[in-house]
């Protein structure tokens, strides 16, 4: 008589996440992708003790589902020309205003969505941190720069998402000389 077992087999997602480290020096953006699942794990755990954070009840997919997004926009501004070449040059977040709308309606208030932004910037340096033997550290200074700016780009969009208010686009109006 046979037996027949169920074997579960686990998604290639969580597969690429548990690679090893490789060997030879990575940058910046390819550790966060290689370590994407387990950053996002780690800010779910950063949140959840977090009671300015802890009491609304969302599923962690509720209060994780915008991160992949997030991390994959600034892995893709650290892919680009390295330090900033104006006051900020991140670009546009969907996910980022998404997001805005969405903590709006699950009933966040404008300071848990900072608590939120700035647990993801300490847990992308902790993520960097553990990461440290097999980084290339004369890219890390830049590349931490290039990552504060473009949080900091992605909560400016969520903040003006969730409270409604439109980027002003306007051009600035010069002073005439006469």
């Amino acid at each position: 008589m046979a037996v027949h077992l169920k074997v579960q087999i686990a998604d290639t997602a969580s597969l690429e996440d548990n690679r090893l480290p490789p060997t030879s020096k990575e940058s910046v953006a390819a550790i966060l992708s290689r370590c994407k699942i387990t950053l996002i794990a780690d800010w779910l755990t950063r949140t959840k003790a977090t009671p300015e954070l802890n009491h609304l009840r969302l599923s962690d997919e509720q209060r994780t589902g915008h991160l992949p997004k997030l991390i994959d926009d600034i892995v893709a501004r650290l892919a680009a020309p390295k330090l900033p070449t104006q006051d900020s040059d991140a670009t546009a977040s969907h996910a980022a205003v998404e997001h805005g709308k969405l903590r709006r309606t699950q009933g966040y208030s404008s300071g848990m969505l900072i608590h939120e932004s700035r647990i993801l910037q300490v847990t992308i340096f902790g993520t960097l941190h553990k990461n440290l033997t097999v980084l290339d550290v004369n890219l890390l200074l830049p590349d931490v720069m290039i990552i504060a700016d473009e949080v900091d780009a992605q909560l400016t969009q969520t903040m003006e998402s969730f409270t409604n208010v439109a980027p002003k686009l306007a051009k600035p109006q010069l002073l005439s000389s006469a």
